[in-house]
């Protein structure tokens, strides 16, 4: 049986956090708590951070966690590839990168594709400000972050060469679970992969949503 694409799938959730400020154990908590809870995938801005407190936060969350997907947005002129190798080897292979488009953003996905098929290359999404530019940034890398509604998706979606590009939207967490309810239909119907969102309390029982009458039943944070 063929595997179901990406446009296929349910709605994937990916989760931003902010670098650990206070004590890791309480962070890492969180980290576990979002994973139980189904999310595809934790986040890290690595391009604003200390280069050298979020790799070793990556990792941390690496040790304590067996299915979510590593995120970090790094910056495109950044030694980083090297880092991406060590994490993707400590974690199985379970490493996305988003990066700006930029001059030199080919090279570089060229550099981190260059093992093919090994599981432990790293997923490469490039993250754009407009649809023009998730147009033309789309056949550098395994997809794209953009802020944009499902019209824009659903366009992305039809030019995309293959079943499995990624295509995330960043977006806000709506402020109730009607809300929620709403965005992430109206995302799925227009065949994106995933929303990425912010972290926020509410988020691991929005997720969970089990037991609200308003619940989309249907759900699903995949398993990577």
């Amino acid at each position: 049986m063929d595997e179901p694409s990406y446009s296929e799938l349910m709605l994937r959730v990916a989760v931003k956090l902010p670098a650990a400020t206070g004590r890791i154990g309480d962070y890492l908590a969180d980290v576990i708590a979002l994973e139980a809870a189904g999310a595809d995938s934790i986040w890290i801005d690595a391009s604003t951070e200390a280069p050298t407190e979020v790799w070793i936060l990556l990792g941390a969350i690496a040790a304590v966690t067996h299915r979510v997907r590593l995120g970090m947005r790094v910056d495109s002129a950044a030694g980083w590839p090297a880092a991406v190798d060590t994490l993707g080897r400590l974690s199985g292979g379970r490493v996305v990168v988003g990066m700006r488009p930029a001059g030199e953003t080919k090279a570089l996905v060229q550099q981190l594709s260059s093992r093919g098929s090994d599981p432990r290359r790293p997923s490469i999404l490039t993250i754009c400000d407009t649809y023009g530019e998730a147009e033309r940034s789309a056949p550098l890398a395994d997809g794209v972050i953009l802020p944009a509604g499902a019209e824009d998706v659903r366009a992305l979606r039809a030019g995309a060469s293959q079943d499995d590009f990624e295509l995330w939207v960043d977006a806000s967490v709506p402020t109730d679970r009607a809300g929620w309810a709403s965005l992430t239909a109206e995302l799925e119907a227009a065949g994106a992969t995933g929303i990425l969102v912010s972290w926020d309390p509410r988020l691991i029982d929005l997720l969970r949503g089990a037991g609200e009458p308003d619940d989309r039943i249907d759900l699903l944070i995949a398993t990577g």
